[in-house]
């Protein structure tokens, strides 16, 4: 599992336009992405994974890397509100 530490790290490469960066978020996130996926039908678990990989990679590029809350609270903050609003 990665640190907070190596999250951060990720997201200033990512930022800065590291493509494997970004899928290294991404995929660091997947478990959070599936568990969020099983509570829709069968035929609409694929667009809700591509919407919030979609969010993922929004989040990463507009996070202020100066705030306080850490990043794993804002994915999850970003991925709950997507999931209500579906």
């Amino acid at each position: 599992m990665m640190t907070h530490k190596g999250l951060y790290h990720l997201v200033q490469l990512a930022k800065s336009g590291d493509k494997e960066a970004m899928g290294i978020i991404i995929k660091r996130f997947e478990p959070s992405i599936k568990k969020a996926c099983r509570n829709v039908s069968i035929n609409e678990q694929h667009d809700l994974q591509q919407y919030l990989n979609e969010k993922i990679i929004r989040a990463v590029l507009h996070y202020d890397m100066s705030s306080i809350p850490d990043f794993n609270q804002f994915v999850e903050s970003v991925s709950n509100d997507s999931y209500n609003s579906c």
